[in-house]
């Protein structure tokens, strides 16, 4: 007996110190959870992602400005040599005047320039501004657009998803450690009644009251009960570590956790569960958003087959480097259209319509499931109250037994065996409603988490104050 009393008192030490700290709610754990998670920071930063990513798709319908610095060099500068029409008019001119002016054909040669001009250097350099300004793009840009901003949704659906998990995760995590801790105490006090049962067995067959065999019977149980206990205590210390890990890696300590051992409260009618489900479930959103992606595709795909349609322009910022044939600025229109394309287009819309068709198969099995999942949660939560309620009518009885039963074999009138079996059916009903409550608060985590509602839970511990 005082070994196990010392042995429950070491393990206590790192729990009062937790305690001195503050107890750990169901609200604080699952608050904590949210902020370590890795999934769901991973998805924080996927969703903060796809909302750039829609933002920077609107830039589509917007004018692009680019400014283009060009440096180039040439094999030989490109000139208009025109010498030739300069000796015609001087050959011209003298025939028109023959005789006339002696020397004529020198004066004029000496006096015209010469009729070839450098267009353009071997080496120039050119900086233009050039802008475009779509007008139509056969549902392309409009599609995109609303593809990212469904990527968005997606993305936020997931990180609530991701939410919803870690929250599932840590209300059956936190009641599993209270479960095993529970546990842990109806053991040890099973081992010291069933060690006090041994010491009035070994008196009373010390003074021939009882058999050898009533006394061996004792013994068994007892060391039964002290393999259960410790097994008890293994399955508390991989509860907290479960625990732990749920919290993230900076909750490394042990806990202190608050409030009894009871059902989770706010339980509402299952036709409410039902019609949440149906409106909030992640999965069915999901799909629900794949298809709408989907017709944009379609949309796409059919807008390929339509003309592209933009305004134009360019202005030249290094004006004095032009030559005589370029335009300081140019605005126009620009249109084009696909005349062949293999046939791509028709069949990308066919292939587009197949997927639809096939992601709403997928709704209505994924609907089907949900629906099952939330009749199966309904009913799990309904059978663990039943079985509460039903070992808590049978507990008392269960000790008064006990009490029977220790009685009648202090006076020699019941054997060992009763006694043992009065124990071990009274401890089997402590552990049972326990176990009984945790499946309850297991079943109604995932019940919520099948509805996207786990954030609810976030307070409940406060709430149920």
């Amino acid at each position: 007996m005082k070994k196990v009393l010392c042995l429950a008192f070491l393990i206590s030490l790192p729990l009062n110190a937790f305690a001195e700290q503050g107890q750990l709610t169901l609200g604080q754990a699952i608050d904590t959870a949210l902020k370590n998670n890795p999934a769901i920071k991973a998805a924080m930063e996927t969703a903060s992602g796809f909302a750039h990513g829609a933002s920077a798709a609107k830039s589509a319908y917007l004018p692009r400005i680019d400014v283009t610095a060009l440096a180039s060099k040439i094999n030989e500068p490109i000139t208009l040599d025109l010498n030739d029409v300069r000796s015609a008019i001087i050959s011209a001119s003298v025939a028109s005047n023959a005789g006339a002016t002696p020397g004529l054909a020198g004066a004029l040669d000496a006096s015209l320039p010469s009729f070839e001009k450098k267009m353009l250097d071997d080496t120039f350099v050119r900086v233009m501004a050039t802008f475009v300004q779509p007008i139509f793009t056969g549902f392309k840009a409009s599609a995109n657009t609303e593809v990212k901003k469904l990527r968005k949704d997606a993305a936020e659906i997931n990180l609530d998803n991701a939410k919803n998990s870690v929250i599932t995760s840590v209300v059956e995590d936190y009641y599993r450690l209270m479960l095993a801790r529970q546990t842990a105490d109806i053991r040890a006090e099973l081992q010291a009644s069933l060690e006090n049962h041994v010491e009035n067995a070994q008196k009373l067959y010390d003074h021939g009251i009882i058999s050898k065999s009533n006394l061996l019977r004792a013994e068994v149980a007892l060391a039964d009960a002290k393999r259960d206990y410790q097994k008890a205590l293994m399955d508390a210390e991989l509860a907290a570590i479960l625990l732990s890990s749920a919290l993230g890696a900076a909750a490394n300590q042990d806990f202190d956790l608050a409030g009894p051992m009871e059902m989770l409260p706010g339980q509402q009618d299952p036709s409410f569960y039902v019609s949440k489900a149906e409106s909030r479930n992640s999965s069915l959103k999901l799909l629900e958003i794949e298809k709408k992606m989907l017709r944009q595709k379609y949309r796409a795909a059919a807008g390929n087959l339509l003309p592209n349609i933009a305004a134009v322009g360019e202005y030249q910022i290094l004006q004095d480097k032009l030559t005589m044939f370029e335009p300081e600025w140019a605005l126009g229109l620009t249109a084009s259209i696909n005349v062949f394309s293999g046939g791509s287009d028709i069949n990308e819309m066919k292939a587009a319509k197949s997927e639809i068709a096939a992601a709403q198969e997928r709704e209505n099995d994924v609907r089907n499931l949900v629906r099952t999942a939330v009749q199966k949660y309904l009913h799990q939560c309904e059978s663990a109250k039943k079985d509460y309620e039903a070992l808590a009518s049978g507990a008392d009885l269960a000790k008064e037994n006990l009490k029977l039963s220790e009685a009648s074999f202090r006076e020699g009138l019941a054997t060992s065996l009763e006694v043992v079996d009065a124990e071990l059916a009274a401890t089997r009903i402590k552990i049972e409603k326990a176990k009984a409550i945790f499946d309850y608060n297991s079943a109604y985590a995932n019940l919520l988490a099948i509805c996207s509602l786990s954030q609810n839970l976030a307070n409940v511990s406060e709430e149920s104050k």
